[in-house]
C-alpha cells in the first residue's frame, strides 16, 4: 500500500484552538441525544458505566496521542496498524474505522431529522426531507476548503457548548435527586446485567473524540499541537458528560422519563423556560449542537477514505481532490450519499423509533475493532520499535496499554449481549458480521495480490527508527 503524504501539498491550517474544536465538536453532540437510551441501567448504573468509559477513553487517547506523534500521517487507525501488524491490519483497521465514521454520519444526520421534528412537532414523514437538506449542507461546506471547514467547526462548537451551559446553569434550581431518581425507583435497574447491557450508550457520550488524528496533515505543528488538541479535547467533554448527565435526570421529567425521550436537551429547555411557541422557536437553534458532530465526522469521514484510497485500500476515484479547494469532495459525496441511503432503508424497514439507536450500536461495533487494532498496535510498536522516536509518550504506558486492550473485548461482548435481547439491535450485530466478511473476501481475493509493497518489507521498516512518513 503507498501512502504518501507528500502528494497532497497546501497550506497548513489548524492549531491547537482548532483541533480542540474539532475534538470537542465531534463529540459534544453525545450531549444532546443518543446517550439517555444507558439509563436503562439507572441513574447510578449509568455513572458506574460512565466512569469506566471515562477510564477507557483516557487509556485510548494517551496511546493514540503517542502514536500521532511518531506516525504522523493522515489515516490515523490504518496507518498505525498497517506500520504494527502490516497491510493485512491496516486493511482491517481501516475498514472497522469507516464502518464507525460512516454510519456515525448516517446516525447523526437521523438524529438531526429526529430533533427537527420534535421541535417542530413535525411528523417522521419529514425525515427524509431533513436528511437530504443537512447532508447536502455540510457537503458543500466540507468541499468548501479547509479553512471553512475548521472556522465553521469552532463557532458550531462554541454555539453548542453556550447552549449546554445555559442548560446546566437553568437547571440548577430544578434538581432535586430524591424526587426525580430515590422516588421514581430508578437508582438501579437490572442489576449487573442491566449495566452490562446499557453500556454501550455511555460510549456515545465520547465517541469521536479519538478521530483527531485524521486531521494530523492540517496541523501547523503536529508533533506538539495533536497531543494538545486530544488532551484538551477529552478534559472538556468528560466535564460535558457528567454535567449532562447529572443535570438531565434529576429534573423533570426524571431519570425514567429521559430514558425515553427523543430530543432531551429539548425537554430539559422545555422544563426551564417553559413550552410556549417562543422557546420553541429559540429551541431550534438547538439543532446546531447536533450540527457540529455532524460536520466534524464528515470531516473525519472525508479524510479517512480519501486516505485510504490514496492508500490503495478503497477505489482510486475516492481519492480525487477538488482541482481547486484541494478537498476530497468524491470520499465526502460518498459518505453524505451513503448517510442519506441508510437513514432511508432503515426508515422503511424498521422505523424511526429505534433507527438511531440501531446505527448507534453498529457504528460502536466498528469502533471497538478499530480500538483493538490501534491499541494492540501501539503495544506491538513499543515492542518492535522502541527507538522509533516518540515526540509524546503516553504517560500510562504498556501497562495502561493491555488494560485498555482488555477493555475493548469486555465492551464489544456488552454489545454483542444487547443485541442478542433485541431483534433491532441484533441486526447491528448480523449487519457488521456480513460487512468483515464481505470485507474479508474482497480483501484476499482482489487486494491482497495486488499491493506493491510486502508484508516483509513494512516489517523491515517497523523496527527502523527513520521509518516514519513525513505528512
Amino acid at each position: 500500500m503507498e501512502h504518501k503524504d507528500s502528494q497532497v501539498e497546501h497550506e497548513r491550517f489548524a492549531r491547537v484552538p482548532h483541533l480542540w474544536a474539532l475534538g470537542t465538536g465531534t463529540v459534544v453532540a453525545g450531549s444532546f441525544f443518543g446517550w439517555q437510551a444507558g439509563l436503562s441501567a439507572g441513574f447510578l448504573g449509568f455513572v458506574i458505566n460512565l466512569s469506566i468509559a471515562t477510564v477507557f477513553y483516557m487509556l485510548l487517547l494517551f496511546s493514540i496521542a503517542e502514536m500521532s506523534t511518531a506516525i504522523p500521517c493522515g489515516g490515523g487507525p490504518y496507518i498505525f496498524a498497517e506500520r504494527a501488524w502490516g497491510p493485512t491490519g491496516g486493511y482491517f483497521a481501516g475498514i472497522a474505522e469507516a464502518l464507525k465514521i460512516v454510519v456515525t454520519v448516517a446516525a447523526g444526520s437521523s438524529a438531526n431529522a429526529a430533533y427537527m421534528n420534535s421541535v417542530l412537532d413535525l411528523s417522521s414523514a419529514w425525515s427524509p426531507i431533513w436528511w437530504i437538506v443537512f447532508c447536502f449542507i455540510f457537503f458543500l461546506l466540507n468541499v468548501g476548503g479547509v479553512a471553512l471547514t475548521f472556522n465553521a467547526q469552532v463557532a458550531t462548537t462554541a454555539a453548542s457548548l453556550l447552549f449546554l451551559i445555559i442548560f446546566y446553569i437553568g437547571s440548577i434550581s430544578h434538581i432535586d435527586y430524591d424526587k426525580w431518581v430515590v422516588a421514581q425507583d430508578w437508582e438501579y435497574q437490572g442489576g449487573a446485567l442491566g449495566m452490562f447491557s446499557g453500556f454501550s450508550f455511555v460510549m456515545w457520550f465520547y465517541l469521536g473524540v479519538e478521530e483527531l488524528p485524521l486531521a494530523v496533515e492540517e496541523a501547523v505543528n503536529p508533533t506538539k499541537d495533536m497531543p494538545k488538541g486530544i488532551i484538551l479535547s477529552f478534559a472538556t467533554v468528560v466535564v460535558l458528560a457528567f454535567s449532562t448527565l447529572c443535570c438531565s435526570s434529576m429534573m423533570s421529567p426524571g431519570a425514567s422519563g429521559v430514558l425515553n425521550a427523543l430530543a432531551p436537551l429539548f425537554e430539559a429547555y422545555k422544563t426551564i423556560f417553559g413550552d410556549t411557541a417562543t422557546v420553541r422557536g429559540l429551541c431550534v437553534l438547538l439543532v446546531i449542537g447536533l450540527l457540529s458532530s455532524f460536520h466534524s465526522f464528515i470531516y473525519c469521514s472525508g479524510r479517512l477514505l480519501f486516505a485510504m484510497a490514496r492508500a490503495g485500500i478503497l477505489p482510486s476515484a475516492l481519492a480525487k481532490l477538488h482541482p481547486t479547494r484541494q478537498t476530497p469532495y468524491v470520499a465526502l459525496g460518498f459518505v453524505t450519499g451513503f448517510a442519506v441511503f441508510a437513514d432511508v432503508v432503515l426508515h422503511y424497514t424498521i422505523g424511526d423509533d429505534v433507527l438511531t439507536s440501531v446505527l448507534i450500536n453498529l457504528s460502536l461495533i466498528g469502533a471497538l475493532v478499530s480500538y483493538a487494532f490501534q491499541i494492540s498496535s501501539f503495544i506491538r510498536l513499543r515492542l518492535k520499535a522502541p527507538d522509533m522516536e516518540r515526540p509524546y509518550r503516553s504517560p500510562f504506558g504498556m501497562p495502561g496499554a493491555i488494560l485498555c486492550f482488555l477493555m475493548v473485548f469486555a465492551i464489544l461482548s456488552s454489545i454483542i449481549y444487547q443485541g442478542s435481547q433485541s431483534t433491532n439491535f441484533l441486526i447491528s450485530v448480523i449487519v457488521a458480521i456480513v460487512y468483515f466478511v464481505v470485507a474479508g473476501v474482497i480483501y484476499f481475493w482482489r487486494i491482497k495480490g495486488k499491493q506493491n509493497v510486502t508484508e516483509e518489507s513494512l516489517q523491515d521498516n517497523l523496527v527502523s527508527p527513520g521509518a516514519v512518513d513525513e505528512a
